[in-house]
Order: structure tokens, then C-alpha cells, then sequence
């Protein structure tokens, strides 16, 4: 079974830009830890976000980690994520901040942001990316402009070949 962690930010962006059902269709499992769906309900977050994580689909799991980790520099949801990550064996934790990116490399936990999971599922066919990429733009997820130019010349390569 092909099963992912994942962290606030990625799937708050990507049910923002109507996207998250991709994640059903890339792996089996997602489990999103105990802290990261208490964010996902928070008051101050979008209504579609909230109302998506009132009622998640059947292919999510919410879960705390049993084990703790300690990163300085690093938030106590990003913290859970990365240890249920390691507890659980996951192929990927999907998150975008970098420091707790670079604390979960250094557990051996392999990452991938928001953009790395458009790019799989335009490259599996499923999205386009200068579409998915714009809908990205207009939330408030951060990306900087060679981000978007480096990924949207890796797809344009490989509709190429």
C-alpha cells in the first residue's frame, strides 16, 4: 500500500484549488496527524478547508503519532508530522516548510511540497500544470517565481518527450 503523511499546508492548498482529490488517485492511504486536522478546522481557516476537514474522505486517516520528536525551529504540527512520517513508514510526507523539510531529511524522512505533487500528477496526467499552478497562485501559499518557471519548464520537457 502506497501511503503518505501530510502536513496543513499542502492540503489546505491543494482543497483550495480543487485539487485534493488527486491525492486518491496518486496513493492509497493519506493520514493527516491529530495536530494537522485540528488546523485544517480552525476557525480561522478557509470554509472550504474546514468543511472538507469536517467531513474528510474515506481514503484519509487521521492519527497521532506516538512517538515525539524535538526541532527546534520547527512547529509542533510540522514535529507530529514528521514522527508519524517515520513511525508509519511513509513513502513521502508531503509539506512545504523548509526548515521542518530539512528536520525531516535529517530523520530520513523523504519529502515533497505542494508543487512536487501537482508535477506527479501532471506528469501522470491528471492535472495541467500551468492550470493547477494558477488556481495555486491565487491562495496565499508562497511561491517564488523560479519555483513556478523551474516546474512549469520540467512539464513543458516532459510533454515533449
Amino acid at each position: 500500500m502506497i501511503l503518505i503523511v501530510a502536513d496543513t499546508g499542502p492540503v489546505n492548498y491543494l482543497i483550495q484549488t480543487g485539487c485534493i482529490g488527486l491525492l486518491a488517485r496518486l496513493v492509497e492511504k493519506t493520514v493527516l496527524p491529530a495536530s494537522v486536522h485540528a488546523e485544517l478546522l480552525h476557525h480561522l481557516a478557509p470554509e472550504p478547508v474546514r468543511a472538507w476537514a469536517a467531513a474528510p474522505p474515506a481514503w484519509v486517516e487521521i492519527r497521532a503519532a506516538t512517538q515525539r520528536i524535538e526541532a527546534k525551529d520547527v512547529s509542533a504540527a510540522d514535529r507530529e508530522a514528521i514522527a508519524l512520517a517515520k513511525e508509519l513508514g511513509a513513502a513521502i510526507l508531503l509539506m512545504d516548510d523548509r526548515e521542518a523539510r530539512r528536520c525531516a531529511a535529517a530523520l530520513g524522512v523523504a519529502t515533497m511540497g505542494t508543487v512536487g505533487i501537482l508535477e506527479v500528477a501532471a506528469a501522470r496526467g491528471l492535472v495541467s500544470l500551468p492550470v493547477a499552478l494558477e488556481r495555486l497562485r491565487s491562495t496565499s501559499c508562497f511561491l517564488t517565481e523560479d519555483l513556478i518557471e523551474n516546474a512549469l519548464a520540467r512539464d513543458a520537457a516532459r510533454r515533449r518527450t
